[in-house]
């Protein structure tokens, strides 16, 4: 029997929803008193209208993260000032971008308002087919990149139908993004560790910067826990190359042929002891990506919220230069966390309590143990967005596992139809009941595309 106390948080959410959406009609993605084209040359006028502000608006925001990503490396010495506008501006990746937004709002207006004038109708139906057909814009991506946006659609689209059902009281878990999260880093940090062909390359080289740990000792780790031998010249020859300490050169060069796991002097050879390693492993993981994190929160909000900065440009830099803060420290802390459960294994090891135990299983548990306390540092807003963006590289580990032991097989552009089938429920969402989408989502699909 469901009692009323026992659920006082959730008993009305759906019919609060409702209401609000009877007191501010405009929280509707497409409301009654919006100007809507009315004859077949209209929808067409107002479908290229869209368009085009679609795809000067997402060529522009690709273009100026594109050079403010250039900027950085330039300023630390990696790349050269002649290339900056080619990079960022002149980018074919940028025109990419802008093709695939301004084709989504073209093919979804007119479908959709297209649907509208031929069935007499302004329902649900109109967004999901509208959403699906104007899928097919991901065509102008990259094959590399197809897979993944559609990952990336796809886990929106689960996500709005979980907010849906949660509003209908039909499911609900506290605290479930950031359950969520752990769940896909401990897929994802066992492949890093073990599987890495089966991440995207471009995810697998930012992880191997994130972390700071060689990748020879990762791989070096890798044969231990599968029962390769290594020796002592092995070891020393992927140690040599990062500036050892004496100690360091000391016990790599007294390794036992046959190891069952590789001592932390491998893992951080720069730096004796784990503390100080856990120490200079967050301040450089912090001072590194916080320039990357500030890029991410601030031009998003000059570019997307500018009226909003205009109006209250104090409140808007504190809250965003925050929020860059808590960026840098929940990674930092999330790698630092990683790197220490790792060197505590390492200390077990060597005292002989767990003796020669070394599974691959660990590097799940600890991806789950160190990503689960660190996510809470960041902005609740941000966590689910966290977990969904890291959701698809899990996703991509675990199929290509799989793919590789013949549990499944692989279809035919299958990218494109997760992608028309994943946007059709999303603008089916964007267009009835738009506050089950994240407010991230509903911003940029109302940023970009605007109201039908």
């Amino acid at each position: 029997m469901k009692i009323e106390s026992d659920i006082p948080h959730r008993t009305t959410s759906y019919q609060r929803l409702v209401e609000k959406l009877k007191r501010n009609p405009s929280e509707r993605a497409d409301t009654k008193d919006w100007p809507r084209p009315n004859t077949p040359k209209e929808v067409i006028q107002h479908a290229i209208k869209g368009a085009t502000r679609a795809f000067v608006l997402a060529y522009g925001v690709r273009a100026t993260v594109n050079f403010c990503l250039f900027l950085i490396r330039i300023l630390r010495g990696k790349a050269s000032w002649d290339h900056l506008l080619q990079a960022s501006f002149k980018n074919l990746d940028s025109v990419r971008f802008g093709a695939m937004f301004g084709s989504f709002a073209l093919l979804w207006k007119s479908v959709n308002n297209g649907m509208r004038l031929y069935r007499g109708k302004d329902d649900r139906l109109n967004g999901l087919v509208g959403g699906a057909v104007a899928g097919l814009s991901i065509l102008f991506e990259k094959k590399e990149r197809r897979v993944d946006i559609a990952q990336q659609m796809l886990v929106r689209a689960l996500q709005a139908i979980y907010n849906a059902g949660k509003a209908r009281d039909i499911f609900y878990f506290k605290h479930g993004d950031a359950l969520l999260f752990a769940v896909t880093c401990a897929q994802v940090l066992y492949a890093y560790t073990m599987r890495p062909e089966t991440l995207p390359p471009d995810f697998y080289s930012f992880m191997i910067k994130a972390a700071r740990c060689p990748e020879g000792a990762l791989r070096l780790n890798e044969k231990t826990v599968r029962g390769i031998p290594i020796n002592a010249e092995e070891a020393l020859n992927v140690v040599k190359k990062l500036h050892p300490t004496a100690q360091s050169l000391n016990v790599v060069s007294q390794l036992p042929t046959g190891t069952s796991a590789i001592p932390c002097e491998i893992l951080h050879p720069w730096v004796d002891g784990c503390h100080a390693t856990a120490f200079d492993r967050f301040t450089k993981v912090f001072k590194s990506f916080l320039p990357v994190y500030g890029t991410l929160h601030f031009v998003p909000m000059l570019l997307l919220r500018s009226q909003h900065f205009k109006r209250d440009p104090v409140n808007m830099l504190s809250k965003t230069t925050i929020a860059t803060l808590k960026s840098g420290a929940f990674l930092a802390t999330f790698v630092t966390l990683y790197q220490y459960y790792i060197c505590m294994h390492r200390n077990l090891f060597k005292t002989g309590l767990i003796g020669n135990w070394n599974s691959k299983y660990i590097y799940y548990a600890a991806g789950f143990l160190c990503s689960y306390p660190a996510i809470f540092l960041e902005d609740k807003k941000r966590r689910s967005e966290l977990a969904l963006y890291v959701l698809p590289k899990a996703i991509t580990s675990f199929y290509h596992i799989a793919y590789s032991h013949h549990w499944i097989f692989k279809v035919k552009h299958f990218e494109v139809v997760m992608t028309s089938f994943a946007m059709g429920i999303i603008m089916s969402f964007y267009q009835e009941e738009a506050d089950v989408l994240s407010s991230f989502v509903r911003k940029i699909m109302y940023q970009f595309f605007q109201k039908n």
